[in-house]
């Protein structure tokens, strides 16, 4: 098979001890800000060039592995080409993020620290907040970004469960009443998002998550990026989201193999995981496509011996207790690709179902259960090769 794309006074004392206080605040802060240079190419990316094929590798960003392939380009034109590139990963790293602040932007985590402020806010941000909450509806409610309140109780107990927690299965879950009373910040209705001027506002007590939409986010606008740059033809692997564009080298559409979730799960060490081709449950081959899954098999802990995993429904403020994973291809779109997986994945599976058949934009897989169970949207065969046994 050829390769695969897989992932604080009052004295004169205390005025010149306030004065220097401050002298000294705002030497810090313009020594942080001449420190801190968001938008550098060298060093936050490994850029190389080997038999045709020019590459940036980061971890930096997003929390997980971005790759670029560009083909088909001159090494000083893909150099430039995928400096650009990073710049727009870097761009909506800084202003999605809600685990880090930083000093050249008001960001996702800025907001949720001072949530009745009205905050001034990138129009990038504003476009991205505003898609997510269209996509309340459009989701009937599965994909809620003002969901984080409840993300955050869990995230906790998952944390914490590690060490001699984890050693002698005394890992806990939150508690219902704890998950109710956090279900109080959850409705976006208190999210007050004036697009014209660029102002957003959260009810006290509330915050938000953009996990669930901005990584197939940037990644569109990466590919956008590339696309002016005038290339022709290249792959973006941010994490497991993949996109790609034009023809591959060899001269045939692009072939991307969807790892099959028990064997990622177990670490390979399945006997159904042993051979390459048993380590894949889907083959999609295509043109100008994003193909994209998500599921209950990486980020997950025990309680007891049940499993909770990260995608929590809204409807029950638990994590979904049917299905291992949802793979989506998008020929349309495509930068909603994160919304539409998670979506397709907390859904009861018939509305999901309904919902890939009715948008042929999109068409799905279902990986059911651990024996291997699927189930598919009606024209995925358009995009499936058939696996050599």
């Amino acid at each position: 098979m050829n390769r695969l794309f897989k992932l604080s006074l009052y004295s004169l004392f205390t005025v010149l001890a306030t004065s220097v206080s401050n002298m000294a605040m705002a030497n810090s802060t313009s020594a942080q800000q001449e420190t801190f240079k968001p938008y550098l190419c060298e060093g936050n990316g490994i850029i190389t060039h080997k038999d045709g094929v020019s590459t940036l590798n980061t971890l930096k960003y997003f929390g997980t592995s971005i790759t670029i392939d560009l083909y088909n380009s001159e090494p000083i034109a893909a150099e430039q080409a995928l400096c650009h590139a990073l710049n727009v990963v870097q761009e909506y790293h800084y202003l999605a993020s809600n685990y880090s602040t930083y000093p050249h932007v008001v960001n996702i985590n800025s907001i949720n620290n001072n949530p009745t402020q009205t905050h001034k806010i990138d129009p990038k941000l504003t476009a991205l907040i505003a898609a997510g909450l269209e996509w309340y509806s459009k989701s009937d409610g599965y994909f809620n970004i003002a969901l984080s309140p409840v993300i955050d109780l869990w995230r906790k107990h998952r944390s914490n469960c590690k060490g001699e927690l984890k050693e002698k299965n005394l890992c806990t879950k939150p508690e219902e009443q704890a998950l109710i009373n956090a279900a109080q910040y959850t409705d976006v209705n208190d999210i007050q998002l004036n697009q014209k001027e660029n102002t957003l506002q959260l009810k006290a007590g509330m915050s938000i998550d953009l996990g669930g939409i901005a990584k197939g986010w940037m990644t569109e606008k990466v590919y956008q990026q590339l696309k002016s740059d005038g290339l022709s033809s290249f792959l973006i692997n941010a994490g497991g989201n993949i996109r790609h564009y034009g023809i591959h080298p060899q001269g045939r559409e692009f072939t991307t193999a969807i790892e099959d979730p028990i064997c990622k799960k177990h670490d390979y060490q399945l006997a159904k995981c042993k051979s390459l081709e048993g380590q894949y449950h889907e083959i999609v081959r295509g043109r100008d496509l994003t193909i994209v899954s998500s599921g209950n098999y990486l980020r997950y802990y025990k309680v007891k011996d049940r499993e909770y995993h990260h995608l929590i429904d809204p409807k029950t403020l638990q994590p979904k207790p049917e299905g291992i994973s949802t793979s989506v291809v998008l020929d349309g779109e495509q930068i909603f690709a994160d919304v539409i997986s998670t979506t397709l994945f907390l859904m009861p599976l018939q509305q999901a179902l309904d919902f890939a058949n009715k948008n042929n934009y999109v068409e799905a897989v279902w990986y059911l259960d651990e024996t291997g169970k699927k189930i598919n949207s009606n024209h995925f065969d358009k995009f499936r090769l058939e696996m050599e046994n």
